[in-house]
């Protein structure tokens, strides 16, 4: 765990690149309502988006299509023929990869302000991303990465992920309180404590639905950090593609953390993904 998550500072947000031809992800993913609090879309900042291409199609079966040319090229993958996620070419101060998930909220530059005025550092100001929707990305108090979005259409329909898309994001936080009153202050979460998960595992809701964990950060000397899952039908033989593909496995499949049912890598360019097998 000694190099898990060095320090990532990203030099530019995303959504400061607008590709030449626009990729149709709101048309495609959209439903007819907004599900405001959760994470309804996945980014990568990868310094290495042909190595991430190869590495994700192949661990997980995801289509990576291209748009646009030159320094405004950005990539879309896709499982099952959906969208699920946008790569993007970016060097980050340690050259390498993260993964920044958005979550719906009601106005984009209300909830930006609002984040500001209690400590976080803007990394881009919102933005309209066309085919997608209104954007802006954050570092908060703690130094973990979050996107705040408002989709153009609607956000994609709530429900269980299939197998290899992304279940969610955790929050592995230095400062779980101060995470918590940020997150509450800024989305409206409200805090649901998951024993039966670990200790002092919480889960965010707003409006009834799960839509963030929080935990303290387990990685000791490093800043707070959200995690992606991706919910996979078979862990171990997830986290051995991973490893054959060149991942760094911080977390094997062990009966001690959640009974065997969940891993965690960096991926080849350093981007933390964890991976469960998980049937409600």
């Amino acid at each position: 765990m000694k190099k898990f998550l060095i320090g990532i500072g990203l030099l530019l947000g995303l959504g400061s690149c607008t590709p030449g031809v626009a990729p149709p992800i709101g048309t495609e993913i959209a439903g007819t309502e907004y599900t405001h609090g959760k994470v309804v879309w996945y980014d990568l900042a990868s310094p290495n988006p042909e190595l991430s291409a190869s590495f994700y199609s192949t661990v997980f079966g995801w289509k990576v299509i291209p748009y646009g040319e030159g320094s405004k090229m950005v990539w879309v993958f896709q499982n099952e023929g959906k969208p699920i996620g946008l790569m993007a070419n970016y060097k980050s101060k340690n050259n390498t990869g993260e993964w920044i998930g958005s979550i719906s909220v009601d106005d984009v530059t209300t909830t930006t302000e609002m984040a500001k005025s209690m400590g976080a550092k803007v990394l881009r100001n919102p933005v309209a991303v066309e085919n997608l929707g209104s954007v802006s990305f954050i570092e908060d108090a703690q130094g973990a990465h979050i996107s705040f979005i408002k989709m153009a259409k609607g956000d994609p329909v709530a429900g269980l992920a299939t197998i290899n898309s992304f279940l969610g994001l955790e929050l592995w936080s230095n400062d779980p309180f101060d995470s918590k009153a940020f997150y509450s202050g800024i989305v409206g979460f409200s805090a649901e404590p998951l024993p039966s998960v670990s200790p002092n595992y919480q889960m965010m809701k707003k409006d009834g639905r799960n839509c963030i964990g929080l935990l303290p950060n387990p990685a000791q000397g490093i800043r707070s950090h959200f995690i992606p899952y991706v919910r996979v039908a078979d862990v171990k033989a997830t986290i051995e593609k991973a490893r054959n593909a060149g991942a760094q496995i911080l977390i094997e499949p062990s009966s001690e953390i959640r009974g065997g049912t969940a891993g965690l890598f960096l991926d080849p360019t350093g981007a933390p993904v964890a991976v469960q097998v998980y049937n409600p």
